[in-house]
């Protein structure tokens, strides 16, 4: 079977009924301006996303959202520039994106790590580079930890089965539905946790305007009892699929924003044509671009098809 054609199931086998459902709605996969990303082959161009703290915040809440959340890469600023703007707020859960590395090759893979404070944020970062420690930390302190978009890496290549089979062992909560990833993405994580007892949780990875279009669906009235239960398994993932038009789409409006920013601060002819020449030769080339990532993510997956250990 291709792993194009996965259908997503319960551990039951059967496909779940995710109609009439009630609860509380938390996006838990979400990227304000504080995110810093490089692009490799634009040395120079930092890759912002778009929404700010608060904005990112009312865009969650106009979108039903009952608790909010910040996981932006390596850093609390966006979490923490929220509550210097706004004051203490009942509903924000402090997030991050974590780029932790398994230190046998460092290869880097992204979880998210929640309701932490500045110190333990600091402790996080310390030890990134070594997954099992940090996890080891993060079970030490009680905090709810996810792996995101199991079938990517920063170094664009497929996990091997040791690893595949460690994050199967030391993580009890994925991301099973990514807005941004693509259907066969999130249907391979599906497939890896089956029979495995282990929750999935979805979120948009919005670095434009998509967030709360997918989210987690859980229960309790407060920020701990929100994380306690996700943590217990009681979480649905609902909402919208990532598309290969919707990532090239965002791509593009955060390419176009940050060369437009980068132009607004030039101070020289020599930047100004800079930033028009990779703003006139990205409007042309983003979309063969990203339609080669498209074909490089086929292979991978069937890549992690065959490091995928047996339950």
């Amino acid at each position: 079977m291709s792993p194009l054609d996965f259908e997503f199931h319960d551990n039951s086998g059967r496909i779940p009924d995710w109609t009439g459902r009630v609860g509380v709605k938390v996006d838990l996969h979400c990227h304000s301006t504080f995110s810093d990303e490089r692009l490799k082959y634009l040395p120079g161009i930092v890759y912002h996303p778009l929404a700010e703290p608060e904005e990112s915040y009312d865009l969650a809440k106009s979108r039903g959202m009952d608790f909010v959340t910040l996981t932006d890469h390596d850093t609390i600023d966006g979490c923490k520039a929220l509550i210097d703007r706004r004051g203490e707020l009942d509903d924000f859960i402090f997030g991050e994106e974590v780029s932790a590395a398994f230190p046998e090759d460092g290869t880097v893979i992204h979880m998210n790590v929640f309701d932490h404070d500045e110190e333990q944020h600091r402790e996080i970062q310390r030890l990134r580079r070594n997954i099992y420690e940090l996890i080891d930390y993060l079970r030490k302190i009680d905090k709810l930890f996810v792996i995101n978009h199991l079938t990517w890496t920063a170094q664009h290549r497929v996990l091997k089965p040791a690893q595949l089979e460690a994050i199967l062992e030391h993580f009890d909560v994925f991301e099973g539905l990514n807005g941004t990833r693509s259907y066969a993405h999130n249907a391979f994580v599906w497939k890896a946790t089956r029979d495995r007892n282990k929750s999935l949780v979805g979120g948009s990875d919005s670095h434009t305007n998509r967030v709360g279009t997918t989210y987690t669906l859980t229960e309790g009235t407060t920020k701990a009892e929100v994380l306690n239960n996700i943590q217990a398994g009681l979480a649905v993932p609902h909402g919208a699929f990532g598309t290969p038009e919707k990532l090239r789409d965002d791509v593009w409006l955060v390419l176009q924003a940050n060369v437009e920013r980068r132009m607004a601060e030039a101070s020289g002819r020599w930047d100004r044509f800079v930033c028009r020449t990779v703003e006139r030769i990205g409007r042309r080339l983003h979309p063969l671009v990203l339609l080669g990532y498209h074909k490089h993510q086929d292979v991978l997956i069937r890549g992690f098809m065959r490091s995928l250990p047996t339950p």
